[in-house]
């Protein structure tokens, strides 16, 4: 066995730093390349524009689009987006909708060339002063072909088609992206149909593509239509079908990540999964992505500041929840997934009602900070026609969780968000709830085939990959006294890189292989000897129990030790066992 000087252990010491610094400078350059931080000084503003009205002779107005527009400016400023929003409520919404509807204007042409004009000196003037400016631009109302075919939005006193929609709103607002949410649709009855021309979605949606080839890549674009071109509204939740549910996403339903951040994938997947057990062809939809073409994994809204939010723990069986308020307004729907966390930003109220299907229970806005909801109470439950009842059965039926969407992006094609890093309930600043980081106690057979039983610890890092796989780095440093000849004490230390399975849930199998580099020491009294290049490799198996932020993993290793002795490399075996806790 090769003879070490203290200056050469000095040595070893010396590459063991510059290798752990390589690691932390590896760990930081990705962390680097998260889309997250490069929208870390992004500003978001919105411009909503509802309007109920029609220009078409025999078609009714909308009954809810006058309340969709507040529910989206309020959604949206809970989110900390400053929004703009132009629209004419009816006398319902108006008695009810008082202090939300103070700085609403007119939906006219007029209003909407000087709202852009405003929106574009503040865009401009944040751009001048190195922020980024994401734009929301959100439309509900009727939508339309003219006699010439010619696609266009309604507003109160004149239209505004494909072109005018680039060349009025989209190119005039100087940001930086634009993200356009269109439920353009028109009512009837208690389900009624938005939309009622089936080629104007259709339209759109080839406008849509048409525009960002032709040199818009930094627009990005989201709406919904059935198969017959048409999108939905529902008295039961006094807002469009569509519209609701993409609210509940960009509330904290579609955070399937966990970062604070929704992307279009995840909109789109919250969306599917909740319209996807909706049974009638009259009520079912399909939503239409296109994310900016420059950026894919674009948020379309970042973590949301400071305010009430409700904190769902992970349990074994998944709900389905609905929040309210007092006045009976739905605020937001999601299905938890079992075994995973569900964090809901909520406008504020004083008070709420949270309905499950086991039951409804008022949770005042105290409530919401205690760690403690009051208990459920047996809900009411009425229905009203065939097409009601296939939106109450079906909608939102689904959970939704990493399993689907991992499911739906493989489907689609779409990009996927980054599962390395997430927020924990009530931090918006970006505190990640899963580090990925791992310290554990080891036993097992010595280094050398010395005798007795090595204690030590190990330092893992595991990152996800596409599915359930898992990829990261592992250290260790194992002791075994008197276990060598001369009553030497055998020291073990290694690097390994790892890669494995790990599943899902509160309780999940994994298993992973490894293999780098391994450094073995001998010290006797007066005289240290060992060799600093071995090779090592890795097999082991075992459970994880996931509590909250932290999990527990008891695993069965095999290591394989490959050391140079007397001038020979060698194998020797090594089974142990480990017990970690994981962040």
């Amino acid at each position: 066995m090769t003879h070490l000087l203290d200056r050469e252990h000095h040595s070893l010491r010396a590459r063991l730093y510059v290798l752990l610094l390589l690691c932390t400078a590896t760990t930081s350059a990705a962390q680097a390349e998260n889309p997250a931080s490069s929208e870390a000084a992004s500003v978001r503003r919105a411009l909503v524009v509802a309007y109920n009205g029609s220009d078409a002779p025999g078609m009714p107005p909308l009954r809810y689009a006058d309340d969709d527009g507040v529910r989206w400016a309020e959604t949206l400023r809970r989110l900390g987006v400053d929004v703009v929003l132009l629209t004419v409520p009816d006398a319902e919404t108006s008695q009810a909708e008082r202090e939300r509807l103070a700085d609403a204007r007119l939906p006219t042409l007029a209003v909407l060339d000087e709202t852009v004009g405003q929106l574009a000196l503040r865009n401009a003037a944040d751009r001048a002063a190195g922020r980024t400016v994401d734009f929301l631009f959100v439309y509900v109302g009727h939508g339309r072909t003219g006699e010439s075919g010619r696609a266009y939005l309604t507003l109160a006193d004149g239209q505004l088609d494909q072109e005018g929609l680039y060349s009025r709103v989209v190119e005039k607002l100087d940001a930086d992206y634009v993200h356009l949410l269109v439920d353009a649709c028109h009512a009837a009855g208690v389900v009624g149909s938005r939309g009622g021309d089936p080629l104007v979605l259709r339209r759109l949606r080839r406008a849509l593509e048409q525009e960002q080839l032709a040199g818009h890549p930094r627009v990005g674009a989201i709406f919904a239509e059935s198969t017959e071109g048409e999108t939905h509204e529902w008295s039961r939740i006094r807002a469009g079908v569509f519209s609701h549910a993409a609210r509940s996403a960009l509330l904290g339903g579609a955070d399937v990540n966990g970062d604070g951040r929704v992307e279009y994938s995840e909109l789109d997947a919250f969306v599917a999964a909740a319209i996807r057990g909706v049974k009638s062809p009259q009520a079912r939809l399909a939503v239409r992505t296109f994310p900016p073409a420059l950026s894919p994994s674009r948020a379309l809204v970042g973590p949301a500041p400071d305010g009430p939010r409700l904190d769902l723990p992970p349990a074994p069986r998944g709900a389905r929840i609905s929040v309210e308020d007092t006045s009976g307004v739905r605020l937001v729907d999601a299905h938890q997934a079992a075994g995973e966390p569900l964090t809901l930003a909520l406008p504020e109220r004083a008070a709420y009602w949270l309905r499950t299907p086991g039951g409804e229970a008022r949770v005042r806005r105290s409530d919401l900070g205690s760690g403690e909801l009051p208990p459920a109470a047996p809900p009411e439950v009425a229905s009203r026609g065939a097409a009601e009842e296939s939106l109450l059965q079906g909608l939102f039926a689904l959970p939704f969780g990493r399993d689907f969407y991992e499911g739906y992006v493989a489907s689609t094609g779409v990009p996927a968000v980054d599962f390395s890093s997430s927020l924990s309930p009530g931090e918006p600043s970006g505190v990640p709830r899963s580090l990925g980081l791992e310290v554990g106690l080891t036993l097992g057979a010595p280094a050398l085939g010395g005798r007795g039983v090595a204690r030590g610890l190990a330092l893992s890092w595991r990152a996800p990959g596409p599915g359930l796989v898992r990829f990261g780095a592992r250290a260790t440093y194992a002791l075994a006294p008197d276990a060598w000849v001369d009553d030497a004490t055998l020291q073990r230390m290694s690097v390994l890189a790892m890669t494995g399975l790990g599943g899902r849930g509160t309780l999940a199998p994994f298993a992973e292989v490894g293999a780098g580099w391994l450094m073995t020491v001998v010290d006797r009294p007066g005289r240290r000897e060992g060799d600093t290049l071995g090779l090592s490799a890795r097999a082991a198996a075992g459970l994880r129990w996931k509590t909250g932020d932290f999990a527990l993993r008891g695993s069965l290793g095999l290591d394989w030790d490959s050391v140079r002795v007397d001038g020979q490399r060698r194998g020797q075996w090594l089974p142990g066992i480990e017990l970690g806790l994981e962040r």
